[in-house]
């Protein structure tokens, strides 16, 4: 039985690809290629390239053609960030008079981006407080389509240009001469790693990178080529539906779209590998910022504007403590939490017990 989704804790001992999702900062890690899945996992194949040329800005209309296509209101979840603000003008863009838009968004986006508010959102839909986000009866009700701006990250390489501006351009097996914060993204709240389980994780790593490099379809060279292709394959099905399977205590997701989960923004990132970025960490996204100055005229939008965590800040906000480590352990230990789903809709807590029978039966043989 295919896997949709599960949690990393169910396995008694992490295998290899635990260690690369802590590289990138994966909770669940998939193999996009299929070659290191310990369970019989569904994921979103990577497409070939063949003649593609399409722009950034075709790639974003023709996603929201295909969703208007789908026929029901669309619910977009709006933080003020790059991904989400195209996502917002490729919607609004190609939306007929009968179709319907809403806008989920918080005081955050509003101070990340005031400029949109000002001009496209505010007249259509009110503020949220952070704890009326992530609402299981929104992923639950299937006469709504969700739609976030997740998977624009893992196109254009996530955060990994920030976290090592000055090391991105060196040689990618570098990495492993790196102190175990910084190879591991350690928080600065979490326990920190004794060098023995540091040496074992680093050598776990290895054994899936060496590897791995040869099935990427961009030419594996230097540190930012193998942060983009680690988010790129093994990052993008947490990503896809994490809101719902981690954020949430949910199973349901067949309603909570991606915007940029489609074969055609997959194939722009493959081909236009060279252009996302500068060399700084201003213009990282840049495809995508000239896009949005193109109806939103805002120059240090354009120029200035970098990734922020959104997700984290609604997250956080939600809660009447600090969102720290002991926090986002005890959250993820609660009976309610999610921890396996399958492709058919079945699925467990943390309070339940997985038959032996079901959880042999997603294993890769």
């Amino acid at each position: 039985m295919k896997v949709k989704y599960n949690a990393p804790h169910i396995f008694e001992v992490a295998p290899p690809l635990h260690h690369v999702g802590q590289l990138v900062q994966s909770y669940t890690t998939v193999d996009r290629t299929g070659k290191f899945n310990t369970f019989d996992m569904m994921y979103d194949e990577i497409p070939t390239v063949g003649k593609f040329n399409k722009s950034w800005e075709e790639c974003c209309m023709d996603a929201a053609k295909e969703l208007w296509k789908l026929g029901k209101p669309i619910e977009l979840f709006w933080s003020g960030g790059i991904d989400s603000s195209g996502a917002l003008i490729a919607l609004l863009e190609t939306k007929s008079d009968s179709d319907v838009l809403n806008i989920r968004y918080t005081q955050d986006s509003i101070d990340e981006f005031p400029l949109m508010w000002e001009k496209l959102v505010k007249h259509r839909n009110d503020p949220l407080p952070h704890k009326e986000m992530l609402v299981d009866t929104l992923f639950e009700n299937h006469d709504i389509i969700k739609v976030t701006g997740e998977c624009g990250d893992q196109l254009f390489g996530s955060d990994a240009l920030h976290a090592n501006l000055d090391k991105h351009a060196d040689d990618w097996e570098n990495i492993f001469s790196w102190s175990n914060n910084n190879l591991f993204n350690i928080k600065s709240d979490t326990p920190v790693d004794t060098q023995e389980n540091y040496e074992y994780k680093k050598n776990q790593l290895a054994k899936v990178l060496f590897e791995h490099v040869d099935y990427s379809p961009v030419e594996i060279k230097t540190i930012f080529d193998l942060f983009w292709w680690c988010n790129f394959c093994f990052k993008w099905q947490d990503v896809d539906s994490r809101m719902i399977f981690t954020f949430s205590t949910t199973a349901d997701w067949k309603s909570t779209i991606s915007f940029f989960n489609t074969e055609d923004f997959q194939r722009w990132s493959i081909t236009n590998h060279d252009i996302k970025h500068g060399g700084t960490w201003e213009t990282y996204k840049q495809p995508a910022k000239e896009y949005i100055n193109k109806y939103i005229k805002d120059e240090t939008y354009r120029k200035s504007k970098t990734k922020e965590p959104s997700l984290i800040k609604i997250l956080a906000g939600s809660i009447d403590i600090e969102y720290n480590y002991e926090y986002r352990q005890m959250r993820r230990k609660r009976p309610n939490i999610i921890k396996l789903v399958l492709e058919d809709g079945r699925y467990w807590r943390n309070s339940d017990k997985i038959p032996q029978e079901v959880y042999e039966s997603c294993l890769k043989i």
